[in-house]
């Protein structure tokens, strides 16, 4: 099993590194900066099945959420495993612009980066081995 994050930083803002493994498990990170850089993550966790996707969200225009909401929308809903959003507040979140029925198992919102990050990787992990016992 495999955990695939999703990483939207900010451009020129480089991701902190992660260890390759957490839990057991083998971590793979995607990175980009803009809505069209999630919905490749999404393709790709579609396509390679992880058992959990976390998704840190950025900060999009308007002009971005009217031209790719709706594929972005179709990529979640079509998501074949549970997801963990990390947003900075409310208002970045998917579900304040696109209202998917396929909510994610738990969103961590706060403005550390890192500190979402690491809580999330330890939320997949815990549920990681709780499937396996």
């Amino acid at each position: 099993m495999s955990i695939l994050l999703i990483r939207q930083a900010p451009q020129g803002v480089p991701p902190a590194p992660l260890p390759a493994r957490i839990g057991g498990h083998a971590l793979h990170c995607r990175s980009g900066d803009s809505l069209p850089a999630l919905l490749d993550g999404l393709h790709q966790a579609r396509d390679t099945r992880p058992a959990w996707v976390l998704i840190e969200t950025a900060v999009a225009g308007a002009p971005q959420w009217d031209q790719h909401g709706q594929a972005l929308l179709a990529a979640l809903e079509a998501l074949p495993v549970p997801y963990i959003e990390m947003v900075r507040n409310d208002a970045d979140a998917l579900d304040a612009h696109l209202h998917p029925q396929h909510a994610p198992a738990v969103v961590v919102c706060t403005v550390q980066r890192d500190q979402a990050c690491q809580l999330s990787l330890a939320i997949a992990a815990r549920r990681l081995q709780a499937m396996e016992a």
